[in-house]
């Protein structure tokens, strides 16, 4: 009896590496499968919101918990209509399955930072330079 016992124990710690990497594999697997799956949600809603509105939002997607969807979406919080329209447009990305289930994915209206104002290059006249190397010894 003792000797079965033992012969299990050697076959099961002979197998556990192999059984660790075929856990590892199928964790990779797993997750780049649900990689792709934001990335094609993300291309859907973004070009579902460019179709209607233009290229005013960038829209990012994530799984989340339990297959869960969240939307976050950086929108100009003083025009109104233009929310209700990237929100309409975001939310007509999803199918009818996800828009029935409560819970199912959820829309995240973040603040849209205002671009920066350009400034003009400072130009140095070519009499000025030398030919010299600027240094910082």
């Amino acid at each position: 009896m003792q000797s079965v016992a033992l012969s299990m124990l050697s076959v099961l710690v002979a197998l556990f590496p192999v059984g660790l990497i075929v856990a590892l594999l199928q964790l990779s697997n797993w997750r780049q499968r649900n990689r792709l799956a934001e990335i094609s949600r993300q291309i859907a809603v973004t070009d579902a919101i460019h179709a209607a509105l233009g290229a005013v939002v960038s829209p990012v997607v994530r799984r989340r918990l339990w297959r869960r969807w969240q939307l976050t979406i950086p929108v100009p919080l003083d025009r109104p209509d233009t929310v209700m329209q990237v929100v309409g447009a975001a939310y007509g990305a999803f199918g009818a399955p996800e828009r029935t289930r409560p819970g199912r994915f959820e829309i995240v209206l973040t603040p849209q930072e205002r671009p920066v104002p350009r400034r003009d290059h400072m130009r140095v006249a070519a009499s000025t330079a030398r030919g010299e190397s600027v240094s910082w010894i």
